[in-house]
């Protein structure tokens, strides 16, 4: 098992890519604590796992949940040696139409909560010496489209949460990693959402699928594998690295008049 006896703390853990990590986590013998402010749907999916996997409300844009997870942590499972920040929210607008509720409320969630986890979890990781951060952000925050201003800018300010964590967490030698990973549409609940409000879900879905050059969205469960590889100890060396998980979508040109 690639993870055994790990302690990893999992924000977003109750649906979608965080629930997909959750339980690949588990299954490669993690300790896993699953946070998440959904509790209802956090304490049933702790149900589903192995015994060594627990639920804890967490708001990560509040540093008192952080510190409250943390503790709990410690107290009962060992300091953290793993942290993935996945909570996310996402409400599609362009710049004539968002509002500034909108953008605080991702740049919260994204931007902050991402800062406040790795503050939290690094105090945690020295204790142990070792630590492995992981930053779910998007292929949003690298080529962004006009819906998504106020979510393609928090997921930037993530990943310079994620560059510049990981440059200071080498240079004060505490070998902690951080790294992010990209994805590109995935089946979650939140880009179910939008196909269930489409007059054609089938043809949105086609769409979403168009994007990338292998043709559909991807799974959780394929997003977890980068995650999983990137806690484990075979990326000892990797640290400030951005991993695509995109199904092409980065590698494609674009079209011809669009873009930089």
């Amino acid at each position: 098992m690639r993870l055994n006896n790990k302690v990893a703390l999992i924000t977003g853990a109750a649906s979608g890519i965080g629930e997909g990590i959750a339980r690949l986590f588990a299954a490669e013998g993690a300790r896993v604590l699953l946070t998440d402010i959904n509790d209802d749907a956090g304490h049933q999916l702790a149900k589903d796992l192995p015994a060594s996997c627990h639920y804890q409300h967490l708001d990560v844009s509040s540093m008192a949940d952080w510190r409250d997870a943390i503790a709990w942590a410690e107290a009962h499972l060992g300091p953290v040696e793993i942290m993935v920040n996945s909570a996310g929210v996402s409400f599609p607008a362009d710049i004539e139409t968002v509002d500034e509720s909108s953008w605080h409320r991702h740049m919260n969630v994204h931007g902050l909560g991402s800062m406040l986890g790795c503050k939290a979890a690094i105090e945690s990781m020295k204790k142990v010496g070792k630590g492995a951060i992981i930053n779910i952000s998007s292929v949003e925050s690298i080529r962004p489209g006009p819906l998504f201003v106020a979510y393609g800018a928090a997921k930037a300010a993530m990943d310079a949460v994620t560059k510049t964590v990981a440059l200071h967490c080498g240079e004060k030698g505490y070998n902690i990693r951080v790294n992010s990973v990209h994805p590109a549409a995935t089946r979650t609940p939140m880009v179910q959402q939008y196909l269930d409000s489409a007059a054609d879900p089938v043809a949105l879905e086609k769409i979403y699928a168009g994007m990338q050059p292998l043709g559909r969205i991807a799974e959780a469960s394929e997003i977890a594998a980068a995650v999983l590889f990137l806690a484990s100890d075979e990326a000892s060396f990797m640290t400030g690295h951005q991993m695509y998980v995109d199904g092409g979508v980065l590698a494609k040109p674009y079209p011809a008049g669009e873009g930089a």
